[in-house]
């Protein structure tokens, strides 16, 4: 996947020049520790400094907003959304649009982004003004989340699309599979239970229709079934993401064949 960079310029952000300035112990500390854990050493180290800067910063100096990392922000959101709309696509060929467009929303979203920056204590060496300091900003999930998408979008400005391409599979997609496992857009299986527990139907059953696969990369099929009759189906790597599946099939046929329809037929 190649973007092309002319239309980058239109950012004007001024220090896209191989430069850096000099920048305190603490500093070069704190961004040593930073290149470390992305596994990516910044050649432009400004970049990576205008993307820790958090507005309320820009106030401790009586600087524009401009000079924070919500323009850098803004490309690394674009950028991080056409990585992992490129890497689904190449991974799920038989899946559809909505499909894709739903474990996108959850790959990208802030609840994925603050756990990745919380892993990599990126809140830690935020600059952040007093105030925001003291209300706990360095652990705020709006405050950290945008910036590891600023962090993602000074990795495209000094390496190009290879190099946060590969920063953003080994910190996230890589982990694809747990994330969808503990995370798919809702918990299904609970949302069916407090259904059928409300209808007097008691505890849906989740049975193994079959398996396949080598040991390594299995692949379930599992029924959900509610006073023995089959409700729905699902499929996963994993037993705990088939019965999710197998839920969210059930539900779906709840709202869409209606709630009389579907209990007709168990009784």
């Amino acid at each position: 996947m190649k973007i092309n960079k002319s239309w980058i310029s239109r950012f004007k952000i001024p220090i896209l020049k191989r430069r850096s300035r000099e920048y305190s112990a603490k500093d070069e500390k704190a961004f040593a520790h930073i290149y470390k854990t992305l596994q990516y050493q910044f050649k432009n180290s400004d970049l990576l400094a205008l993307a820790l800067k958090h507005r309320s910063f820009m106030g401790v100096n009586h600087n524009s907003h401009t000079e924070s990392n919500e323009r850098l922000e803004f490309l690394g959101d674009a950028i991080l959304g056409l990585i992992v709309t490129e890497f689904l696509y190449e991974k799920f060929p038989a899946q559809s649009e909505g499909y894709l467009t739903e474990i996108k929303s959850l790959v990208v979203s802030r609840k994925i982004l603050t756990q990745v920056a919380r892993k990599i204590h990126l809140g830690d060496y935020l600059y952040l003004g007093p105030g925001e300091e003291k209300s706990g900003g360095r652990q705020r999930i709006s405050i950290i989340s945008d910036a590891m998408e600023a962090v993602f979008g000074a990795i495209y400005l000094d390496g190009g699309t290879e190099a946060v391409k590969t920063v953003i599979h080994r910190l996230i997609l890589s982990d694809l599979d747990d994330i969808l496992e503990n995370g798919l857009n809702k918990n299904y299986k609970s949302q069916l239970l407090e259904y059928t527990q409300a209808q007097g139907l008691g505890t849906p059953e989740y049975v193994v229709e079959a398996e396949s696969g080598p040991e390594h990369n299995k692949l379930f099929q599992i029924s959900v079934r509610v006073k023995e009759k089959k409700w729905g189906m699902g499929h996963g790597k994993s037993k705990k993401q088939a019965e999710q599946q197998a839920a969210k099939d059930a539900l779906s046929k709840i709202n869409h064949q209606g709630r009389r329809h579907v209990l007709w037929s168990i009784f």
